[in-house]
């Protein structure tokens, strides 16, 4: 539809594993204010959707389907309670337990802070 922008659960869904809808609709909000004050200091109509498309939705997009799938990956991870991935899963997680940095890395980006 023209001149509409979806955020949050109205754009995307995702798996409510480690709570992460709410910080891709916060980010969608804060991007989506950024695309508008942009086009508003730009003379761009507010509803111009090739703007829109181009500042908003497609960055989103890629933000939001990467997160999905990572969310989709660690549901798959985390399914199984005993056998070889459960134990594979111990110790990555271990291993990145041990890893400042890494683990760091994952909780910026996890918090959207990337």
């Amino acid at each position: 539809r023209k001149r509409v922008a979806l955020v949050g659960d109205a754009a995307h869904a995702v798996h409510p594993l480690a709570g992460q809808g709410v910080n891709l609709g916060l980010a969608d909000a804060a991007a989506l204010a950024d695309a508008l004050a942009a086009a508003v200091q730009g003379g761009v109509d507010l509803g111009d959707d090739t703007f829109l498309a181009d500042e908003y939705e497609a960055p989103r997009q890629r933000a939001n389907v990467a997160m999905a799938a990572a969310l989709d990956g660690l549901g798959r991870i985390f399914k199984p309670q005993s056998g070889p991935v459960a134990a594979l899963r111990s110790a990555g997680l271990d291993l990145l337990n041990a890893s400042g940095s890494a683990k760091q890395q994952i909780m910026r980006y996890a918090m959207g802070w990337v």
